[in-house]
């Protein structure tokens, strides 16, 4: 049987599957050219040694005497967690006289971070706070040494100075109090105002002798509309406009009879229309008369500001809607009963001590991020978002008022981000 042959292919296994440290761990042996008084992972770090890497993935330092690994745990679904690990000559130590703080200097602030003895490692606190981008010193007292380790995590981050923001269009902003507007948008039809509409009725019956309107003529009040000549007296009268507005019908002929239950005109001011907008069910509590709407038409019709003035009290039977109504200003005539429009209701307001531009928001990795400046640095800098409008989102946590963040043409930024390669590695 041809040992050799079975050891070097354990070797090769090993070393796929749990790297040098490990195959030289269990099969007790040195690796070609490897330096064992380098410690873990020397070999690939020997120009670098904050690149060194110990069994757990973390960064390695130290001396053969007294070696430490620093690891940001952060398995799918746990909070990211400095872990520390000791080592002497190789092998897993646990000493009981260690006292280990970290401090983080990242863009804008610096994190002190502490530990306490967990299992068979040092866990930190709190815990680490993505972007998981700064520069870290690490200090560890033992044995009445004091021992300074320092490492880079950089991701995120790129530097871009005030002239390429000029030629780039990049706006800058600080983040700050704004006010919220949370907003329902419906779907409505523009009616005749009913409360503007009026019957023309004659007085007295008689023959039509002549007709002064037409269909579509725009009337001011006490305008001739037609002339009668009443049956009884056979005298002439004057049929004349109560209302200044436009006259929508019109049923009248020279020569025909007058019936005094008989509507000849329709008039109607249309300086003013209903919106009736559909409400769902699930919608119905947000809405209050008085709240104010902004009216959407077709292109190049320009937007309306207007306030629900009704809703109903029924619901419309079989689709569970009901009908909310805006009375709403039409001095251009450009509303025209039955067209369709849009109503975006403003049905909350809210001011908020932290929020930033809508225009802002970006994605880098899994989170909703804005880029942060401070001095010609930018990095990307996640948060937890709360209401938010077509303007503004709020700011829950992460993004401290007063920070300068890009605003506009922000996606300028992203793409260095990413050509820079700063990327997630620990």
């Amino acid at each position: 049987m041809n040992y050799k042959a079975i050891l070097n292919a354990a070797l090769v296994a090993l070393l796929l599957i749990g790297g040098a440290y490990a195959a030289k761990r269990i099969l007790g042996i040195e690796l070609s050219g490897s330096k064992a008084e380098g410690g873990h992972g020397a070999e690939a770090a020997a120009d670098d040694p904050s690149k060194r890497r110990g069994p757990h993935g973390g960064r390695y330092f130290g001396e053969p005497d007294f070696e430490c690994e620093v690891q940001i745990y952060e398995p799918e679904g746990v909070t990211p967690e400095f872990h520390v690990y000791f080592y002497k000559n190789g092998q897993p130590y646990q000493p009981d006289d260690v006292k280990i703080v970290a401090k983080l200097e990242r863009i804008n602030r610096t994190d002190t971070i502490t530990f306490k003895k967990e299992a068979d490692y040092y866990i930190g606190m709190p815990v680490v706070e993505e972007p998981h981008s700064f520069h870290a010193f690490v200090n560890v007292q033992h044995g009445g040494k004091s021992y300074e380790w320092k490492f880079d995590s950089i991701e995120g981050r790129a530097e871009m100075p005030d002239e390429i923001l000029a030629r780039a269009g990049v706006e800058m902003v600080k983040a700050g109090p704004a006010k919220i507007r949370q907003r329902l948008s419906l779907r409505g039809r523009v009616q005749l105002n009913e409360q503007t509409r009026t019957s023309i009725i004659p007085r007295f019956e008689g023959i039509v002798k002549a007709v002064n309107k037409n269909l579509g003529d725009v009337v001011s009040k006490g305008d001739v509309l037609a002339t009668v000549e009443s049956n009884d007296s056979l005298q002439t009268y004057e049929v004349k406009a109560e209302i200044a507005g436009t006259v929508i019908e019109k049923n009248v002929k020279i020569g025909e009879f007058a019936d005094n239950q008989r509507t000849l005109f329709v008039i109607a001011d249309l300086s003013t229309v209903w919106i009736d907008f559909i409400v769902h069910r699930k919608d119905f509590p947000l809405l209050k008369a008085g709240q104010a709407v902004t009216i959407h038409a077709d292109e190049g019709i320009e937007s309306v500001e207007a306030t629900l003035s009704y809703l109903s009290p029924f619901s419309a039977e079989g689709s569970q809607t009901m009908m909310a109504r805006a009375v709403v200003p039409n001095a251009k005539g450009e509303l025209r009963p039955g067209l369709f429009v849009t109503g975006d209701v403003v049905y909350e307001e809210a001011d908020v001590p932290v929020a930033v531009k809508a225009s802002a928001l970006q994605n880098f990795r899994d989170w909703d991020v804005v880029f942060v400046r401070v001095g010609t640095l930018f990095e990307a800098m996640p948060f937890e978002i709360g209401r938010r409008d077509a303007e503004w989102i709020e700011v829950k946590s992460g993004i401290p008022a007063g920070i300068s963040y890009a605003a506009e043409n922000s996606f300028i930024i992203k793409a260095d981000v990413m050509k820079s390669g700063a990327t997630h590695d620990h």
